[in-house]
């Protein structure tokens, strides 16, 4: 009783990103979840932290700040969020996946600037 616990995903999609969370607060409450959608092109930073016997964390930045209001434990544009043993691997290869998507992003806006849209 009296437990409270926030738990969630991130997925990534072809065009945006979305982070869900859902809050648990009491064993007879529910809540539901709450769905956060970013542009590859809102997101500031990922970084997958951890070492041998500490927690593995997700360092997930924006520069949408205010899209982060409701998730609990949120600073200014920045979450961490703490990784199952089972969900591991994946989050190392999420920063890198990531990246990439940034990068196709950056590559259409600055075509759109330009004019040559295909």
């Amino acid at each position: 009783m009296g437990y409270n616990a926030v738990q969630g995903k991130l997925y990534c999609g072809i065009d945006s990103l979305q982070l869900q969370f859902k809050q648990k607060d009491r064993a007879f409450r529910k809540s539901e979840t709450v769905t956060v959608e970013f542009g590859y092109g809102e997101v500031e930073k990922v970084q997958f932290n951890g070492g041998w016997f500490r927690p593995k964390i997700l360092a997930f930045s924006t520069r949408s700040p205010e899209k982060l209001d409701e998730f609990p434990g949120a600073r200014v544009g920045h979450v961490e969020l703490r990784i199952l043993p089972g969900s591991v691997s994946d989050a190392k290869k999420l920063a890198g996946l990531i990246d990439f998507k940034q990068s196709e992003a950056f590559l259409a806006e600055t075509e759109s600037r330009i004019g040559r849209n295909d």
